[in-house]
């Protein structure tokens, strides 16, 4: 399983409307991707400046085929033309899960 997290931070508050059309775009393409398990994205409570994303995925051939996907490119664009301040995601290769709640 893959777990993908981190940030995309503007500048400003205005900065961020813009990208929820292409976030909710986004969500929803990759949702249906086969190998998502969860998809998300959400403006950080403590930052309004920060969106937050969250994800796990079946594998790493999953993960590389999402990157490959027309929405993620046109994500990609939106979220480079949006100019954001700064963008920190990294993967984490998780072994198993315990549920806590």
């Amino acid at each position: 399983m893959i777990i993908v997290g981190g940030y995309i931070d503007f500048e400003t508050e205005a900065e961020v409307a813009p990208m929820i059309d292409a976030v909710n775009t986004m969500v929803s393409a990759t949702l249906k991707e086969s190998g998502c398990v969860d998809y998300c994205f959400s403006v950080d409570i403590g930052d309004p400046k920060r969106v937050r994303l969250f994800e796990v995925w079946i594998d790493q051939t999953a993960l590389d085929a999402h990157m490959q996907t027309p929405h993620m490119a046109a994500f990609m664009e939106a979220a480079m033309a949006a100019k954001p301040a700064g963008i920190s995601i990294s993967a984490y290769e998780a072994g198993s899960a315990t549920k806590m709640m």
